[in-house]
């Protein structure tokens, strides 16, 4: 047995027990083991082998994107801001299905059918004449989305998309009719809907019977139009593809001009030529538009833009044509809550203001017994402290908070809870809204339920326009902006000019400035004074009830309405970011008077609950309604223009 002198000689653990080495057939099947399971992860994580259909969106890096054929949606918005969709939106108080005092019940959201047109951006054309089409292809979108659709423009990358691109390719035919199948191509990717021409506007009313069946989204067979040729179809998509087979199999495909020619007419439902939907097509251009013709003759940018003025125009009658009873402007108790209606009468006489036109006595084509527009003779309007039930009627009214209301009644310059209390009715607004078509016996609940159904229903919500006082005082009214107002109408306000004589009232040059700086100026209150009122008023008893007030009553008026607007949270945030600011106040007193002016105002909430209520529920309705608009704007800007080759503001007027 060895003897080791010290302990460093001694053998360590693995000398005396040596590890065995694997043997190089191990190493080799570890080696495999190893490959095999990077391999699969690899296989596992990647994309799938792209077909020729995929493959289409990558054939040009910086091409058009294409569209995607619509989803079903089954979210809602509750979680984006102060209101939840809700069937239970009919009863009186929101509360009683949300368990939140702040949040309003809205019907649920109406799905917008979508409605296409096709347009190819690839083309070579002048810049001035694209200029041109994209205000057309604003004009049509515009229009649509007003009357409850969803607008959508649609290019080669679409068509590209379907699988009948492949036969398509390998067909030969003309330019013209290649062009044709790129449209039905790009339908038919998108699947079920409407196929329209962007020269195809809706004029007529909002509850016409075809609109409203095409509202609904349900087209069970291929359906074309008598009257408008190729520039309207609807259909599902197997109708689609069965149409674009039989055109692609065709044996006339190199002498015909046009897809209609190849279908078979057993394949289409032919319906009655529409009296709401108008086709500017060259040949009634020519017809019934000689001087939109002619110019379109001498330079195709200006005619169309003289033909997208035509169209704006005709839009705007139509309007003018569907509420020939006139305009109604809500005002009640307007001797002491004039300065609330201000901005409304100023958008009643834009509204019956004639319309800019290359053609100013032209009926729209589908429509030739018409009512032209002219100064002479122009719509009513009129101010009521009701609402009058009447479909010929539009109604524009504007909601002040309780509080504001309270302040604005109240003869006492603040505020006091014993006050409210004792000397003020409940529900004051309300209750002289729906006195006409109410009574005077029904109490809050009853009279919101049927605010409600004018507000939001689908049978009367086309019929008015809903304001925020507050938001106007603030100058944060998203809906007197001139952008909003001409998606919500679908046509463009008419410009004020003093050279014209299509101006409303006499004294036009003072009419003009007022009226022109009060739309620009998003505070629409600061310049209002009892001569602007008398202009702005086509009734001689309000006219004469608002100068005899003066502008020390409007002043006072406008100093409630700022104050007013001072205590209210216009969002949720708000009244804690003013109470952080109170709190950093050195200043106990004004401390002390903010916490006391916001108690007060809970305080006039809880007693007119139905004001509270109606408030409310127009704030969240109009709220709603913009963010369902620029939710489709943000989906579209991707599409509009090319993507970010040519920027945002090509299809929107931005």
């Amino acid at each position: 047995m060895p003897r080791y002198t010290s302990r460093a000689n001694k053998p360590g653990h693995y000398s005396a027990y040596p590890k065995e080495r694997a043997s190089p057939r191990k190493i080799w099947r570890y080696t495999a083991a190893a490959g095999c399971l990077v391999v699969v992860l690899l296989f596992a994580t990647s994309s799938p082998v792209p077909t020729a259909r995929d493959a289409a969106q990558h054939i040009n890096p910086f091409g058009l994107p294409a569209h995607q054929p619509p989803t079903a949606r089954n979210g809602t918005d509750e979680e984006e801001a102060r209101w939840s969709n809700h069937w239970k939106w009919l009863n009186p108080f929101s509360d009683s299905v949300t368990n939140d005092g702040s949040r309003s019940v809205l019907p649920p959201p109406r799905e917008r059918s979508p409605i296409y047109a096709f347009y190819d951006s690839d083309a070579e054309k002048d810049e001035k004449v694209k200029a041109a089409e994209n205000r057309l292809l604003l004009t049509w979108r515009r229009a649509w989305w007003a009357q409850g659709f969803r607008p959508v423009i649609l290019g080669k990358a679409e068509a590209m998309n379907n699988p009948l691109y492949e036969r398509f390719q390998v067909r030969t035919m003309e330019h013209a009719l290649g062009l044709e199948f790129l449209k039905w191509l790009a339908w038919g990717h998108m699947g079920k809907g409407i196929l329209s021409s962007w020269l195809v506007l809706p004029m007529g009313a909002y509850d016409d019977h075809l609109l409203a069946f095409l509202r609904r989204g349900e087209y069970p067979k291929l359906t074309r139009y008598d009257g408008l040729g190729e520039g309207f179809f609807s259909g599902d998509k197997a109708s689609i593809e069965a149409a674009l087979t039989a055109a692609l199999d065709s044996s006339d495909l190199n002498e015909s001009k046009s897809v209609l020619q190849l279908v078979p007419s057993k394949i289409f439902v032919v319906d009655p030529k529409p009296s709401s939907i108008a086709f500017y097509a060259s040949s009634i251009l020519a017809d019934q538009y000689k001087a939109v013709s002619s110019t379109l003759a001498d330079s195709k940018a200006t005619g169309l833009l003289s033909l997208a003025e035509l169209i704006t125009s005709h839009i705007h009658l139509t309007f003018l044509n569907t509420f020939i009873s006139g305009i109604s402007v809500l005002t009640p108790h307007r001797s002491r809550s004039a300065i609330l209606h201000y901005p409304a009468i100023t958008l009643a006489n834009a509204l019956i203001t004639c319309p800019s036109s290359p053609i100013p006595a032209s009926c729209p084509p589908n429509n030739p017994k018409c009512i032209p527009c002219s100064s002479s003779k122009q719509l009513p309007l009129k101010t009521s402290e009701s609402y009058t039930n009447t479909s010929t009627l539009f109604t524009i009214g504007t909601l002040p908070h309780p509080y504001t209301f309270a302040s604005l009644l109240s003869k006492i310059k603040t505020l006091t809870i014993p006050h409210v209390r004792r000397n003020t009715a409940r529900d004051p607004w309300l209750q002289s809204v729906m006195l006409q078509t109410l009574g005077p016996l029904l109490g809050g609940p009853d009279r919101i339920v049927s605010f409600k159904e004018i507000v939001a229903s689908e049978t009367s919500s086309f019929r008015g326009l809903w304001l925020i006082a507050e938001e106007d005082a603030a100058g944060q009214n998203p809906v007197l902006g001139k952008r909003e107002l001409e998606w919500h109408f679908g046509f463009t306000l008419p410009a004020y000019n003093t050279s014209t004589t299509a101006l409303p009232l006499s004294s036009p040059d003072l009419k003009t400035s007022t009226i022109t700086a009060a739309l620009a100026n998003p505070n629409l209150y600061a310049s209002a004074s009892s001569s602007s009122f008398s202009l702005l008023s086509s009734s001689s008893s309000v006219e004469q009830e608002i100068e005899s007030l003066g502008d020390k009553e409007l002043a006072l008026q406008r100093d409630r309405l700022a104050h007013a607007q001072s205590v209210l949270p216009l969002n949720s945030n708000d009244k804690r970011g003013k109470w952080k600011g109170a709190k950093r106040n050195r200043n106990r007193h004004d401390r002390d008077d903010f916490v006391s002016q916001d108690r007060i105002s809970d305080a006039v909430e809880a007693w007119h609950l139905a004001d509270t209520e109606a408030w409310r529920f127009v704030r969240a309705w109009g709220a709603r309604g913009r963010l369902e608009r620029q939710r489709w704007e943000e989906e579209e800007r991707t599409f509009a223009g090319g993507g970010m080759r040519e920027g945002w503001g090509r299809w929107f007027d931005r």
